[in-house]
């Protein structure tokens, strides 16, 4: 019989090679990773631990890696407080721990912790500007930092449309979405792909991007806003990365945070076409990962149809969806 390891012992034995004098460990949850609170005797000095158990399977050592040299660098090059990764006693950005006593591993990472404030409500006009300045830096950066040789991060083009009615298919035969709107999802999958085949890829729109910063990956410290979790950044569209944003935000939030990222690229107007795309694609994805999660199938039920009829069918019809306009 294999003896697994508990999550706590393990994260304590990877401490142990990390120049860190942790005196306790705060579990904080479990999604595809478990993620640790390191309490230090300063209580200004906290760090963060993650077990990366999804790195089996699609992930690799490779992209954990890749995405901590992009935090290094931002927190280097930019004003952002990012957390930053910490280098091991050997100077690696990963650490390799067991697991059970079959040796199989896990592979661990040390990144400083960022102190703020998550919001429960909706921000107000003032923090979404501040917002939407935190994504220009972050995508200004990513225009003109030269990632080295071997970086691996996910890319979100035609493939990762494509892919997402795969977990919905399944919707259908549990009953929890109709046969007709499931049609729908996979119609509006196809007509994204059409539509990025049009989009121009240039350094001004495509680059490396969170693609996941809304409330619960961002903190607020003094009315400064701070991303937190890229597990999930990679090669995209700026705008996509907008558009994921705009999913939490209100209509008149939005309004406000194009105005201030237009200001900070200094951009003369935004594409409303381009807008209602990368918008509709933040919906697929977003559906597509609830799907995996049966807990959800309940909300799923009333939200696709309800959401397929308000943004869907409009998109499907090439009418307006966020009612923008040019910006």
């Amino acid at each position: 019989m294999r003896v697994r390891w508990d999550d706590e012992s393990i994260a304590k034995e990877a401490l142990k090679q990390f120049p860190v004098h942790g005196e306790r460990l705060v579990y904080l949850g479990k999604s595809d990773n478990v993620t640790f609170q390191v309490k230090t005797k300063q209580e200004s000095l906290n760090y963060l631990m993650k077990l990366h158990y999804a790195t089996k399977g699609i992930h690799s050592k490779k992209t954990v890696e890749s995405e901590l040299l992009w935090l290094e660098a931002l927190a280097a090059d930019t004003t952002l407080t990012v957390p930053s990764p910490v280098r091991n006693r050997d100077n690696g950005l990963t650490t390799e721990v067991a697991v059970n006593a079959s040796g199989e591993s896990v592979i661990v990472t040390v990144h400083h912790w960022v102190n703020g404030e998550l919001l429960d409500r909706e921000p107000t006009p003032g923090k979404t500007r501040s917002l939407a300045q935190l994504m220009a830096a972050l995508h200004r950066h990513a225009m003109e930092w030269n990632a080295p040789a071997g970086f691996t991060r996910p890319v979100y083009d035609t493939d990762n449309v494509l892919s997402l009615p795969g977990p919905l298919k399944r919707l259908p035969e549990m009953n929890v979405i109709s046969g007709e709107a499931y049609a729908c999802l996979e119609r509006t999958a196809h007509k994204i792909v059409a539509g990025l085949q049009l989009q121009t890829v240039a350094k001004s729109t495509w680059g490396l991007i969170h693609s996941d910063l809304h409330e619960s990956n961002y903190v607020f410290d003094q009315g400064i806003p701070r991303p937190i979790d890229f597990s999930a950044c990679g090669y995209g569209y700026y705008l996509f990365d907008v558009a994921e944003t705009f999913l939490h935000l209100s209509p008149e939030n939005r309004r406000e945070f194009l105005s201030a990222y237009r200001e900070e690229r200094q951009m003369q107007e935004f594409d409303a076409k381009s807008l209602d795309l990368f918008f509709v694609w933040a919906i697929l994805r977003n559906f597509a990962f609830l799907a995996n999660n049966p807990a959800e199938h309940a909300s799923l039920s009333e939200l696709i149809p309800r959401v397929a009829k308000s943004y869907f069918e409009n998109y499907l019809k090439d009418e307006p969806v966020l009612g923008i306009g040019n910006y």
